[in-house]
């Protein structure tokens, strides 16, 4: 009796179906949070049964941490090329506030909540990783030259250390990124991007006090 082979599946058909997974899965992710998304629900978006999911990724942890693995080292390829720019200092951080608020379509305080309390100690780990220095370092890079070339004050002389004033940054960013989210228009969006990217470096060199009280 003949024996019968297993049909291969072409590579780039397995590469084609992790990436239509992934993009979904960023959606759902970003969009509903860890908890509320099941791997179920991964599967029927992406017109996959449960075992085929299962053949690209061993579970839903696995799936997060491919999405967010993904996410950060886009972050960190653009942010590094900002950072590398001849612009002066404030230009540079618009620059990084205008990207970051045009690329975090979603709630990011959502996602950073979900890798700090609802994934395993070894995988929040590995993020928190990725997370410090894909995008916190070049960021706090930025605020320590800013520092060094007078720009803003250093934690000796009333400033805060570059660290500290980019977790600072990434809050205000995280904010207005979740104000944008409540307008439905997409037009309306990307024209105040520009604006709240200006509004937001001068909240950091100025502060919102008025100088003609002080």
């Amino acid at each position: 009796m003949a024996r019968t082979t297993r049909k291969q599946v072409p590579q780039e058909n397995v590469e084609e179906t992790r990436n239509a997974i992934l993009r979904v899965a960023q959606h759902l992710f970003m969009t509903y949070g860890w908890r509320v998304v099941t791997a179920r629900q991964l599967a029927e978006a992406c017109g996959l049964t449960q075992p085929a999911f299962y053949h690209h990724f061993a579970d839903k942890q696995a799936l997060y941490l491919a999405v967010v693995t993904e996410e950060f080292a886009k972050m960190k390829a653009a942010l590094e090329r900002i950072v590398r720019r001849s612009d002066e200092v404030p230009e540079r951080l618009r620059n990084v506030a205008s990207y970051l608020l045009s690329r975090i379509q979603y709630d990011f305080g959502l996602m950073l909540h979900d890798v700090r309390y609802e994934l395993s100690p070894e995988v929040r780990a590995l993020l928190d990783a990725q997370f410090r220095g894909g995008v916190i370092a070049p960021i706090a890079a930025l605020f320590e030259e800013g520092i060094r070339q007078g720009y803003l004050l250093d934690a000796e002389h009333g400033g805060i250390a570059p660290t500290l004033a980019t977790s600072l940054f990434m809050n205000i960013i995280s904010r207005f990124a979740a104000k944008a989210q409540e307008d439905v228009s997409a037009h309306t969006r990307q024209s105040q991007q520009a604006a709240s990217a200006d509004l937001v470096v001068r909240l950091l060199f100025y502060g919102i006090a008025n100088p003609e009280k002080n």
